[in-house]
Formats: C-alpha cells, structure tokens, sequence
C-alpha cells in the first residue's frame, strides 16, 4: 500500500501537468471537505472557503511553472529507474550532473520530423481544446448578458426604493436597475458597474416582493459574487474534465444563493419569503433558459427553501478580517505546496544528493550551508568523480574559512582524488597562499603527488605564482621532485612560458638539463622532456633564450 502511494507521487511529479492536477484535487478535496464541516456555519463562511479554493486552483499552475522547485524526497526500498532519473532534483541546491546524452537529440532530423505525437502530447492538445472550448462558451454567455443589459429598460419608478435598500445593505456605489421581458427571475451581473436586472412584470409585484427581491439582489452586488462566479467559471473551463471542480462550482452557487437569502431572512418573514422562492421556480420552469451565469439553479430551489424555514441555521454576514484569514491561510497553502515536487530517494541517493549539497556549499564558502549539511550526515570526505571532495571544492577557491571548518570536522587534508587533485595541489595551482598556509600548517603533505596532478610545487610552477612557488621551497618543497606525467617545477614553468618563475627556480638551484621520459599511450614509446625542449615546443622564445644562457642543452 505504501510502495503504491510512493508510485503515484513519483508520477504525478514527472509530469508537470499531473503534477498540477494532483495539487489541484487536493485543494478541491480540502475545500469541499472543510465546507461540509462547516454547515453549521453561516452560508456566507462556507461561501468564502470556496471562492478560496478556487482562487488555489487558478493560482496552483502559476507557483508550480514559476516558482523555484522544492523536491521532497520520498524513500524507496530500492533504486529503481525512476530513482535513478530523478537524482538530480532531490535537493533543490545540489546538482547532479547527468552522464547520458539527448538521445533524442542526436536522432536524425528526418526522423524526428516524421515520428508521431506522443500520448502526452495527445492528451496536452485535448485538455488545452476542451478548456479553449469552455472558456468560448463563457465569452458567448458574458456577451450574452451584455446584450440583455444593453436591451434593458430604465425603472425609474423603482429606482429610489432600491438606493433605499442600498444604502441599507452598507453599499454606497451606484448600482443599474433594469426591466426586461427575457429574464424569469432577478439576477445581478457586472463588476465595476454592477446591475440588477428584473423580469418586466416586475411593476407590477406587490412592496413586500419587490424588496426581497432586490435586498438579495443587492447582497450579491456588495458581496461581489459575480466577480467570484466568473473566476470560478473560468477555473471549471481549465478543469473541465476533473468531476470535482464541477461539484464545487454547484456548491459555490448554491452557497452564494443562500448567503443573500439570509441577509433577506434576517429583516423578513421567512415563510413569506419561502412562499416567494417557491413562486420563483414556477417562473423558472415556465420561462426562458436562465443566462448560464446566473447564479440560481431551479433544482437548488429546495434546499433553500429549506434553509430559509431552518429556524436552528446560522445566519450572518462573513466579517473583513475572516475574508482576510480565509484568503491569507490559502495562499499559504497553495505557496507552501505549488514548487514541492516528490522525488525517488533510497537511502543510496539520498547519501549521494547529501554529499553533493555538502560539495556546493564548500564550493560556494556556505558556512551556514555546510553546517547544517554535516549535522544531518553527509559525509565530509565524499569523493565526487569530476569535482573532487568538498575540502577540494572549499580549498580550489580559496574560501578559508570553510577549509577551517572542514578540517575541523575531521575533513582529511591528504585525501587524493584522481583528476582533481589534492587540497593542497589545488590551492597552489589557483595561487590561494593563505589557503596553502592554513593546509600545512593542519598537516598537508607538501611532497604528495597525484597522477595527471603533480604535486603543489608542480602546480604552483605550472600556474605561475611566484609566493606560493617561493613559499612552498622555503617549506622544504623538493625542488627535482618528479610525478609521472607532470615532469617536475623547472619542466612545467618553461612548459607554460613563466619566465619569472623559471628564472627563480634556477636560481633556487633547480637543474636546466633535467630530463624526464614521457610514455605515450602506455607503451614503451614516447619522449625525453627537458626545460628546453618544452619550451621550445610551447613557442617560449624568451625562456628558451634564458635557458640557453643558464646552460641548458638539447
């Protein structure tokens, strides 16, 4: 069971889109659920705690496309080929470097040209046409709802009871008042410029009607719930497929709905006004369609009927500062949750995404960073093919500070690393001198050689820095050393046309004439180097001048 749970996170993460849709069903599931426990509650506050997870669900594929990843690594019994591919997202500042090619890259272009979609690319295009789809038939309903604004009639004999009302409600924006002969019943539209508008028998209904009409209307207007029903609409489109943002749509209309019949409830007889309700699904089953973004619903007609005559319901108005929590507690949620992505990590990786953390930090001089990374186990003398080890990484680039503490921590000063060197070989060759200082003094090796990395004198020479060449002979550096495949200091400095630091260390008493032989390609074949010839070979012509004139010979 567990193992299963882990295979689903693994795959909801490699895929972008399922990732979001994963995310997605979670808020929804968290939103429907926590409104189910609040029914008890005012219709108002479980209202707010939709219209917020829809606010998730359309903020959700902006964090995870945008924001920086936070991989989560889930344990595995095994490293299995996921784990594997996976290796270089299980901790968001170590990087891995992937040791196989593109192959689809390196395919011939003909081939590729003709290959078929994949069944992600498939299901890419069919999501993307259905929510095109549905997001056209929004447009065609907002356009609709225009039309019938801009075909409405003026009611100016009903205009002042309603800014009466209005005023009533705490609203003190101009709000239109409409008649038309193609609306059943009231509903409300338009943001900025909000309008009511009312079937045109609307003349003709008795006082009592009229207000109950147009205080829920209103609530709807200062409640700004048209605002909302189109951000949820626009949420169903991009989700069209998912059952559950079609269930929380229903639930945030029907809530939206018996908010306002509350706020008529409260200053009104409540079977009066469920009598009107009723009156109101006879309209709605005898006329026209009702425009696709209105609001009531002829089948949710019962339960607020029912609701309106609950005399136990709780009724109110949701306050400022819980609009501010509920909206402040999901951004946080969908913040926290939208760059987290779930990674393969058995117990292998995870040592490996450690130790690599650990190099980048020593890389980077992070004290901080290689603190915390030691306190949770990684391993201070890892070896990194290609990077070398983090007393490396710190000792390459001169950072002292975090050469200290490593070496503090039980880092080995001497510890080899084929192709990249030792500590101290790398502080020479990047002329670090105090970092060199601070590796002799805890005990680096100043003699030890590393194939195809010399020794620090070699690499000192090599570089061409003159105090850390002159610091490391004044240690007692052997000056004739030889590394194979190095040569020695004098070899190397001519080698790389450092005249300064060949004539220092001829004058250190290093031999002009010294000869080392080269094998080639692991044979017996190959060169005899000298000062000279290297220099010469290099195209040096100012060290070979000064070694013909200090007796170097061919």
């Amino acid at each position: 069971m567990i193992w299963t749970i882990t295979e689903t996170l693994l795959t909801l993460s490699r895929w972008t889109e399922l990732d979001i849709l994963g995310k997605v069903t979670l808020m929804l599931v968290a939103g429907l659920a926590v409104s189910y426990l609040a029914r008890r509650r005012p219709a108002s506050a479980r209202h707010l705690l939709l219209a917020a997870t829809f606010g998730t669900t359309l903020a959700l594929p902006l964090i995870v496309i945008s924001a920086p990843e936070l991989a989560i690594g889930i344990p595995v019994p095994r490293a299995s080929s996921s784990a594997v591919s996976d290796i270089g997202a299980i901790t968001s500042s170590a990087v891995v470097s992937s040791q196989w090619g593109n192959s689809t890259a390196d395919q011939p272009q003909e081939a590729r040209s003709w290959a078929m979609p994949s069944w992600k690319t498939v299901l890419r295009l069919v999501w993307m046409a259905g929510a095109m789809l549905l997001l056209l038939f929004l447009a065609v309903d907002i356009r609709r709802l225009r039309r019938l604004r801009r075909s409405g009639i003026p009611a100016p004999e009903l205009r002042a009871r309603m800014h009466e009302l209005a005023a009533e409600c705490g609203i003190h924006r101009p709000v239109e008042l409409l008649l038309h002969e193609d609306i059943p019943a009231p509903l409300t539209c338009g943001i900025s410029r909000p309008a009511i508008l009312l079937p045109d028998d609307a003349r003709t209904w008795t006082e009592d009607d009229l207000r109950r009409a147009l205080i829920h209307e209103l609530e709807h207007v200062r409640r700004a719930d048209w605002a909302v029903q189109l951000l949820a609409r626009a949420a169903c489109a991009c989700y069209w497929f998912h059952p559950l943002v079609w269930v929380a749509w229903r639930r945030l209309s029907l809530e939206a709905e018996r908010a306002c019949d509350d706020a008529v409830v409260q200053g009104e007889e409540s079977t009066d006004y469920a009598e009107q309700l009723v009156s109101l699904a006879r309209r709605l089953s005898k006329g026209p369609l009702q425009p696709a973004l209105g609001m009531a619903h002829r089948s949710d007609l019962s339960t607020r009927v029912t609701a309106v005559l609950d005399a136990s319901q709780t009724r109110g108005r949701a306050s400022l500062l819980a609009a501010a929590a509920t909206f402040g507690v999901a951004s946080l949620v969908v913040t926290a949750i939208g760059p987290m992505r779930a990674v393969a990590q058995s117990a292998a990786i995870r040592a490996a995404a450690s130790d690599a953390a650990l190099f980048e930090a020593a890389e980077r001089g992070d004290i901080s960073g290689i603190e915390r990374l030691l306190s949770l186990g990684a391993n201070v003398n890892a070896r990194l093919g290609g990077d070398g080890s983090p007393l490396i990484a710190a000792a390459r680039n001169g950072h002292d500070a975090a050469v200290y503490l490593l070496l503090d921590r039980g880092a080995n000063p001497n510890m080899p690393v084929s192709g990249d060197g030792s500590p101290l070989i790398m502080a020479a060759r990047n002329g670090h001198l105090s970092t060199v200082r601070l590796l002799l003094g805890r005990g680096a090796d100043i003699h030890m050689p590393v194939s195809g990395d010399g020794n620090p004198l070699i690499m000192a020479a090599r570089g061409g820095d003159m105090e850390v060449v002159e610091f490391l002979l004044d240690r007692g550096a052997n000056i004739e050393q030889v590394v194979p495949g190095d040569e020695n200091a004098l070899i190397e400095a001519s080698a790389s046309g450092h005249l300064p630091v060949v004539k220092f260390l001829a004058g250190r008493g290093a031999n002009v004439n010294a000869r080392v032989w080269v094998e080639r390609n692991g044979n017996r074949e190959g060169e005899w180097r000298t000062p000279l010839n290297m220099a010469r070979k290099r195209g040096h012509g100012a060290v070979v001048a000064f070694l013909q004139s200090a007796g170097a010979r061919e």
